[in-house]
């Protein structure tokens, strides 16, 4: 029985039941695991860019505070000259007054720089325009040339409002140190401050870690805060779909590995049933020579003085012991894989082939054949003899045995390196789906009386193939052509003397 005809025991069924929902849960499991880590990661990045965003923002909103209020009490208390000291003393970039919402006087320690002026005092009066009662002071972020600069306003009395300016070294140098603070504070990394033209101030990011950009308010309305979160990545967690392919994964595994233990399993068992096989083929292959054997042995000792019964039992004993002998030599061939060394002998091809001929003659009578021998291999040349001479024997005694009756021709070629020999018979021939089946070792072609086991024809390709050559079959119209090959060298090489065969 093949192992595909047999269906896989029900415990290999009942058991993968289990095994797929168990392993479906745990991916469950560690899925939900992955989602709650996830969360939590986000909610801690969130917590970590809130806490990053008030340290950036933070420094900015009392940067020049103190500054405003000393120049509004300097200012009310005398005027402008006071205005100029300060700005002599830098205590702002620029200081602007205005009165009723117009510009009253400006003042500043710097070279006067119009289009930046113009800037901050469009701004310082856009803010002014914001205060009343309820709103005594305004501060704004200005562009200041290449840079940005913190407007601050604040009302006075006598519908008199000041308002400075601060340095953009001095805003960009309190953002340097914030950023630093929050790599200090938070973890995160490559923090930089991207502005609403898309420039950036901070550090460049590196790796291959990605970034998060969270918007900004109050100040630095319109600008962005970028940073690396390392925590982020590196949990060893999967994500989901990569989990369930790992079970289904796990699943498949589990199907091949009981699908091989199932085959290991049916191959043991059908193993040591052709094994049984064998010593049963073997036996009753052996008994009929033995039967043989002790039957003319008998006979030979009751009429040993008659010369013409011991000539001719004599010669039946030879021929059953010849008969063992190859059955011997062939179980051995297979069961080692024809794995031996050859051996060399210098001899004439045909010369061997005739022998075995004449050997076989009374058997090949036996079996009603006749054989038509075409030479073509008379040339001494360096081979293996004993493998040639097996293989002879072996596809005469296959013709003899599946085509009984028939005329076995037989042929031999010779080439510089190979000999060949071609068997043909007229009996039933062999199915094209049979020729490779046949040369395998237990295995013999269509359903027949004759004797034998399937070694013959599993030998004579091994010891073809262990001397460089093949044995194949051929369809002939009728019957079967068998074709071997097998290397040999021209005695010239060697300069060696043929033996007798």
């Amino acid at each position: 029985m093949s192992i595909s005809s047999k269906p896989l025991p029900l415990i290999a069924i009942v058991l993968l039941v289990p095994v797929a929902v168990l392993a479906l849960l745990a991916v469950r499991t560690l899925a939900l695991e992955y989602d709650g880590l996830k969360l939590r990661r986000e909610h801690l990045a969130k917590e970590r860019m809130d806490a990053a965003k008030a340290l950036v923002i933070a420094p900015l909103e009392s940067l020049g505070s103190e500054a405003l209020t000393k120049t509004h009490a300097a200012y009310a208390a005398g005027g402008s000259d006071a205005l100029s000291a300060l700005a002599r003393k830098r205590v702002f970039t620029y200081a602007f007054v205005f009165e009723l919402g117009a510009p009253l006087y400006s003042a500043t320690g710097l070279e006067h720089q119009y289009d930046i002026a113009r800037v901050l005092q469009d701004k310082a009066q856009s803010l002014v325009v914001t205060l009343d009662k309820t709103r005594s002071s305004a501060t704004q972020l200005a562009p200041a040339g290449s840079g940005f600069s913190i407007v601050r306003c604040s009302a006075g009395t006598m519908d008199t409002s000041v308002c400075i300016a601060v340095d953009s070294a001095d805003v960009t140098g309190a953002l340097r140190t914030a950023m630093d603070r929050v790599t200090q504070s938070t973890g995160l990394t490559n923090v930089a401050l991207v502005d609403p033209n898309g420039l950036e101030i901070g550090q460049p990011k590196t790796g291959p870690l990605s970034a998060t950009s969270q918007p900004l308010e109050g100040l630095l309305q319109g600008w962005s805060l970028r940073a690396v979160d390392p925590a982020s990545a590196g949990d060893g967690l999967q994500p989901p779909l990569l989990l369930y392919l790992a079970a289904v994964a796990l699943i498949v595994g589990w199907i091949a590995m009981t699908w091989m233990l199932y085959r290991s399993s049916m191959l043991r068992e059908e193993t040591a049933a052709a094994r049984a096989n064998v010593i049963a083929q073997l036996a009753h292959e052996l008994r009929t020579p033995l039967a043989n054997l002790k039957l003319h042995t008998e006979l030979l000792l009751r009429k040993s003085m008659d010369a013409a019964s011991v000539e001719r039992y004599g010669a039946v004993l030879n021929s059953e012991i010849d008969r063992l002998s190859n059955l011997a030599e062939n179980a051995i061939s297979v069961a080692r894989g024809a794995m031996t060394t050859p051996r060399l002998e210098t001899a004439i091809p045909d010369a061997c082939l005739r022998a075995i001929l004449e050997k076989f003659e009374p058997t090949l009578a036996d079996a009603r054949c006749g054989v038509q021998f075409t030479p073509g291999a008379g040339l001494a040349s360096r081979f293996d003899r004993t493998s040639w001479e097996r293989c002879i024997v072996n596809l005469i005694d296959n013709a003899r045995k599946y085509a009984p009756g028939s005329e076995i021709q037989i042929a031999t070629m010779q080439s510089s390196d190979t000999l060949r020999l071609d068997v043909s018979d007229s009996g039933p021939g062999i199915a094209a789906d049979q020729r490779e089946q046949i040369f395998e070792p237990l295995e013999r072609g269509v359903a027949t009386a004759a004797s034998g086991f399937g070694l013959g024809l599993a030998a004579v390709r091994l010891l073809a193939k262990q001397n460089g050559g093949n044995c194949w079959v051929e369809a002939e119209s009728p019957g079967a052509r068998f074709v071997l090959t097998m290397q040999s060298f021209p005695v010239a090489r060697v300069g060696q003397e043929p033996s007798a065969c």
